[in-house]
């Protein structure tokens, strides 16, 4: 009896070293739980990292088309002329408080944003042949004596005087009838350019800073008086009207037709220019 007490502990002893295997390879399963340190998915949160595409906003050097943005003071600069055509179009409409609010918009807006054109223009003497005239009459109409206009065309002319020191002139003035629906407005600036088709470029793409898109423009002849001019249509309140503009080393202009299609006003660019911009 004894030998099988001693057996006992004997056969006990082995019956205990079994559970501790078992303990062990219990814990191998909480070792499972290692899976939680698949949280180190989250790094994937390096994906996020992603946004490092941002960076890519290299792509925004796409947005650098934006940056002819900077191009943009140059369309604001020729919305000097095309925003105060609109604004007198507007007042020949009847909208006579509109047009003077839009035009002061406009003049404010050339005003902060000319400085790079003088700039530019100021590393250049000053054209000493070139001038510019507001005549009597512009082919065949007589200059307009309506009192609105002749305000305006004072207003402008002081903007103009104000806004380009560089000039040595600045002319304007509106001519025709605008209750025949024949009404031309004019503005012209005696003053140095460095780039005479860039002044002309930005002048039509100005215009759609002032809500008016021209179409057909096309290159016209700039005549005797040299540099470049084109022309284009556009139309703003149910009214067509046509515009050119010619810059040239020492000047730079625009006309604009009211009522008007480009193909009846023109052959009488060059005569109005003649008119207006004076050599030699």
């Amino acid at each position: 009896m004894r030998r099988y007490d001693a057996l006992t502990p004997e056969c006990q002893e082995p019956r205990m070293s079994y559970p501790p295997p078992s303990p062990d390879q219990q814990p191998g399963y909480p070792q499972q739980p290692g899976y939680p340190a698949q949280p180190g998915y989250p790094a994937q949160p390096g994906y996020p990292a992603q946004p490092g595409y941002p960076p890519q906003s290299g792509y925004p050097g796409q947005s650098s088309y934006g940056q002819p943005v900077p191009p943009a003071p140059k369309k604001s600069k020729a919305g000097l002329w095309i925003g105060i055509g609109i604004g007198i179009l507007l007042l020949c409409c009847g909208g006579s408080i509109g047009a003077w609010y839009l035009l002061k918009d406009t003049a404010d807006d050339i005003q902060r944003n000319v400085e790079d054109v003088i700039a530019s223009a100021s590393a250049q003497a000053a054209a000493k042949d070139i001038t510019v005239v507001a005549p009597a009459s512009l082919a065949g109409r007589a200059k307009s004596t309506d009192p609105q206009l002749e305000a305006l065309t004072e207003t402008m002319k002081g903007s103009f005087e104000t806004m380009l020191p560089s000039s040595t002139a600045a002319v304007a003035g509106f001519y025709g009838d605008q209750a025949k629906q024949d009404l031309v407005m004019m503005f012209a600036a005696a003053a140095p350019i460095t780039d005479p088709g860039r002044e002309i470029d930005a002048a039509f793409s100005g215009m759609g800073t002032s809500g008016v898109t021209a179409t057909g423009i096309v290159p016209v002849d700039a005549g005797p008086l040299g540099g470049e001019a084109k022309c284009g249509s556009a139309k703003t309140e149910a009214v067509p009207m046509v515009v050119c503009a010619w810059a040239d080393r020492g000047s730079l202009g625009m006309v604009v037709w009211y009522y008007k299609t480009v193909n009846e006003v023109k052959a009488e660019f060059l005569q109005i220019r003649s008119q207006i911009e004076r050599q030699g």
